[in-house]
């Protein structure tokens, strides 16, 4: 056997060498004829997954307030809907609708705040009349009242801030 041999077969199969050029992958594209649906339902998916991580946020804080904080629940549903709408927003202005650089902070938090506090206002009612309806519900039972109601005004959210955040057109030639 000689040397290049040897050294052939003692080469791992997963290396190259100089002489065997692999073909690169080919970038993913979008058909020219899909991109327009594409970008149309990019915009609900990330909206959608920045709610989930607010309602995530949400979640953690309010069930770990009513665990170990003895306050009414109202009260910690106000602190979880204040943290968790931090979160969503920012990631609503700078992600969801792509206009972080674009969009002004108090302008995104701005209108995003006000459908936050028409949800807390609403959830909270809510939670209350849940909690004297049901007296001893658990807290996640309340989360599930609490999220019924913020789905419908998230929707209400959407169409709202979809037409505020969205990112400035940018000139064709």
């Amino acid at each position: 056997m000689t040397t290049a041999t040897r050294a052939a077969a003692t080469t791992a199969p997963w290396t190259t060498s100089a002489r065997v050029a692999l073909p690169r992958p080919r970038a993913l594209t979008v058909p020219p004829v899909l991109r327009g649906r594409a970008a149309r339902l990019g915009t609900p998916l990330r909206f959608v997954g920045a709610g989930l991580t607010g309602n995530a946020t949400h979640a953690l804080v309010f069930l770990l307030l009513v665990r170990f904080v003895p306050v009414p629940v109202a009260a910690v549903n106000v602190v979880a809907v204040v943290l968790s709408t931090a979160v969503t927003n920012e990631l609503h202005r700078r992600f969801t609708f792509r206009g972080g650089a674009s969009t002004a902070w108090f302008k995104g938090h701005g209108v995003g705040g006000a459908a936050a506090l028409t949800g807390l206002v609403l959830s909270t009612t809510a939670l209350t009349l849940w909690h004297h309806l049901v007296p001893g519900a658990s807290g996640a039972s309340g989360l599930v009242v609490v999220y019924g109601v913020t789905g419908t005004v998230g929707l209400v959210n959407f169409l709202v801030l979809r037409r505020v955040l969205r990112a400035p057109a940018t000139a064709r030639s």
